[in-house]
């Protein structure tokens, strides 16, 4: 049975790309008929070469046959040339990194951050496998201000295998984020860099910045708070690709809400990732995709 998240994700894509909605029934179906390999595996994105632990999690599987948030292709195609700047905050095992890669070539750059050391090794092997490419992997996670912070971990687990609601992507920084899962996480002391500071420290033009991807799992405020230069740019604003989450039951509330009204202050046009049509900011779901440009 397909999950109501990707039920509501495909009816909101089918909307706006009709003809590119064929293309990714086809793809998952391709995917759903296949076996995927196990253990170590490497895929390709038009030559850029992906490795991955297939035992680690079912989601491997989705990177493995590029039916991961097919969705969001669109966005980095759009944004994306050779010789652009990627930004991938929240890398996780690099799958957007690897795509975004193949898109902006050899003459581009990929800065990949990612805390976790067991994650940000494949990061670092990505970097490793495509040496004519220039892909950054950063052990950091971005924030308000240089700091070590206590991050929870999703670790992967034979009983989580399956699991996509809690899953090796889910790691925050938020205090309280995954208080429900304890038995599915760890806690690690990981460094934390404003992204200001690492694009004076790297010289980054923000003009060449194709898009920044935000996937931070509730501590997008924080990371925000820590690129106000890049969001108060003047001129052309830097695209921004943001993960918002939402649940104001919660102790300590998520609130997507506030992540848009923040980014309109700062000139930004926030838009429903799914359908490029101005997001609805009194139906979000819990987890929702927005482009701010």
């Amino acid at each position: 049975m397909m999950a109501t998240k990707t039920a509501r994700f495909l009816a909101k894509f089918a909307a706006s790309a009709p003809l590119k909605l064929v293309d990714v029934v086809r793809r998952r179906a391709i995917e759903q008929l296949s076996s995927a390999p196990s253990h170590i595996a490497t895929t390709s994105f038009n030559g850029v070469q992906f490795e991955l632990d297939m035992s680690l999690h079912r989601v491997m599987k989705k990177y493995f046959f590029h039916t991961h948030e097919m969705f969001l292709e669109r966005i980095f195609e759009r944004y994306l040339a050779p010789g652009a700047i990627f930004v991938d905050i929240g890398a996780n095992c690099g799958y957007w990194s690897a795509y975004a890669a193949s898109l902006v070539g050899q003459s581009g750059e990929v800065h990949a951050f990612e805390p976790v050391t067991q994650y940000f090794g494949f990061v670092r092997r990505l970097a490793e496998l495509n040496r004519d490419y220039r892909i950054v992997a950063n052990q950091l996670a971005c924030g308000a201000r240089a700091e070590a912070l206590t991050m929870v971990v999703v670790t992967p687990q034979a009983e989580n295998f399956n699991n996509y609601d809690i899953n090796i992507g889910s790691s925050s920084l938020r205090a309280g984020f995954l208080d429900h899962s304890r038995g599915l996480t760890e806690t690690v002391s990981v460094k934390v860099i404003p992204f200001d500071a690492y694009v004076r420290e790297h010289d980054l033009d923000l003009e060449r910045i194709g898009l920044i991807k935000i996937d931070v799992e509730g501590f997008e405020s924080a990371v925000f708070d820590g690129m106000q230069e890049v969001l108060g740019k003047s001129g052309r604003k830097v695209p921004i690709l943001c993960e918002i989450l939402t649940d104001r039951t919660r102790a300590e509330p998520l609130d997507g809400r506030i992540i848009i009204e923040r980014l309109e202050a700062c000139g930004y046009r926030c838009l429903d990732a799914t359908h490029l049509r101005p997001v609805s900011r009194n139906a979000l779901g819990f987890e929702e995709n927005i482009l701010c440009c």
